[in-house]
């Protein structure tokens, strides 16, 4: 009868196990290894240290390799990175038996986060050189994922405004006593009471937090994380940052990635697909996908402009079936400049003005005999439209958005692009920035949407048949 199977703890080795053959061919440590190496890590702005007494320090590259394997993996403390480096088997491979300890690899994060975000952009690149990019189609959404701090501990507008008015009497009122306790002392100067400094920080904390504010236009402030604000992440409100992807079609490679402080998308579009057409090269210019809420007339025009190809319904929504007369039925010839309503007939044009600093055009309908006249308007003057600079532009992808083919384009927008966040925040289990600070939160969900793109690459590179699995030029092979 056989014995079942038990490790034999005082076993030992004729020859002592080669490193190497410590981890498979296709391990994504592997993988990682041959990525960095390929890397010119100086070139792209990593700090190359010096030292020329003391313990040598780690170089950039080693700790590289820990930070993008270690994200592969799920793993984002510098801690568990640090015992990883000590106890799994991938990581002692990976590191050849060098046990980096957190502040090495908190430091090195903290030094280069402005290469870590090249980091990014060279994954495109890299995709791009094996093919797998496709440049035909791509899809571009934003996902709210919350700050690191507390929404507890944060501020509102009218929560400051009450404590800088009982701060103010507070102090006033400590001053005139200290006035009124040194009066005829005649030591030059005297010492703050205990407390009274600490309240004048406060005060100053808390005008820079109204201010900021006031330039933002918002009503809540956290005093640890000026940044975060305040935004719907599911159906809570929290502090969080607003963090953009635009993926390809094809190869499901994320091109161009950001994170901004504000709620809506207004403004991203463009600065997104110029940052992919800049990562893929010049010479690509794929139809990009994106909901409404990057449908601003503002921004459709700016796309216009640069001639780049979208398909993205307008922010003011689809015309109304139940009400034939609104704004949208209305329609700008912008040859002749002339607004024809519904019923077409032609408004008169009554000159133009300035409206959130940007020119429109007024138009007002002064047939009085217009049988439809009641249900168009109920002002006495008739019934007046402002035509923009983009008006023109905002009634074409209306239009575009009628054809059929188009609209079974851009239909696909949910299923190229919401997979990503799905990955990112489920699978990867990334639903709060551990961070703090938009510069280091950007740093963060770049080396996110590095690694998502890493998975893809490293699915290309394991069924890759080549003779040897280490080789140098792997990744780029033809």
């Amino acid at each position: 009868m056989s014995e079942a199977i038990e490790p034999d703890y005082s076993q030992q080795f004729l020859l002592p196990p080669s490193l190497e053959e410590w981890v498979p061919v296709d391990h994504p440590a592997r993988f990682i290894r041959e990525v960095v190496e390929q890397l010119d890590v100086a070139a792209l702005g990593f700090v190359m240290p010096g030292c020329a007494e003391g313990r040598p320090p780690y170089a950039p590259s080693l700790l590289l390799k820990i930070w993008l394997y270690g994200y592969l993996q799920r793993i984002r403390s510098t801690r568990k990175l640090e015992l990883g480096c000590r106890e799994h088997l991938s990581l002692l491979w990976l590191t050849g038996l060098i046990q980096p300890d957190h502040n090495s690899l908190w430091r090195f994060w903290r030094t280069n986060q402005k290469a870590l975000r090249e980091v990014f952009k060279q994954t495109v690149q890299l995709a791009v050189k094996t093919g797998c990019v496709g440049l035909v189609l791509q899809a571009l959404d934003g996902t709210k994922i919350q700050a690191a701090a507390s929404s507890h501990s944060g501020w509102s507008k009218e929560k400051m405004e009450k404590l800088l008015a009982a701060l103010d009497e507070a102090l006033a009122t400590t001053e005139l006593e200290i006035v009124q306790a040194n009066a005829g002392d005649d030591t030059p100067g005297y010492r703050l009471p205990p407390g009274l400094t600490g309240r004048q920080t406060l005060r100053e904390e808390i005008k820079t937090g109204l201010a900021q504010l006031a330039a933002d236009g918002r009503k809540h402030y956290h005093p640890v994380e000026p940044d975060a604000c305040r935004m719907k992440v599911g159906q809570v409100n929290r502090y969080a940052y607003n963090a953009q992807a635009l993926r390809d079609a094809q190869s499901g490679i994320i091109t161009a990635e950001s994170v901004s402080r504000q709620e809506t998308d207004k403004g991203e579009l463009v600065p997104l697909i110029l940052q992919a057409k800049e990562n893929v090269g010049p010479a690509a210019q794929p139809e990009t996908l994106a909901d409404k809420g990057y449908g601003a007339g503002a921004d459709l025009q700016a796309a216009h402009e640069a001639g780049l190809p979208v398909i993205v319904p307008p922010a003011e929504g689809t015309p109304s079936k139940d009400n034939p007369y609104a704004t949208q039925h209305f329609h700008y010839d912008a040859e002749k400049e002339t607004l024809t309503c519904p019923q077409a007939r032609t408004l008169d044009h009554e000159g133009g003005t300035t409206r959130d600093g940007r020119w429109v055009e007024r138009y007002r309908c002064h047939h009085s005999d217009c049988p439809v006249r009641a249900q168009c308007t109920r002002d006495p003057k008739g019934r007046q439209i402002e035509v923009r600079t983009h008006t023109p532009v905002v009634q074409a992808m209306r239009e575009r958005l009628r054809d059929p083919a188009v609209l079974a384009r851009y239909l696909q927008r949910g299923g190229l692009i919401e997979p990503c966040f799905a990955q990112i925040k489920q699978h990867d289990g990334f639903r709060r920035f551990t961070v703090w600070g938009l510069d280091a939160v950007r740093t963060q969900w770049s080396l996110l949407c590095a690694t998502a793109n890493l998975r893809i690459l490293y699915q290309r590179w394991k069924t890759r048949p080549t003779p040897s699995r280490t080789g140098a030029n792997r990744l780029c092979a033809a």
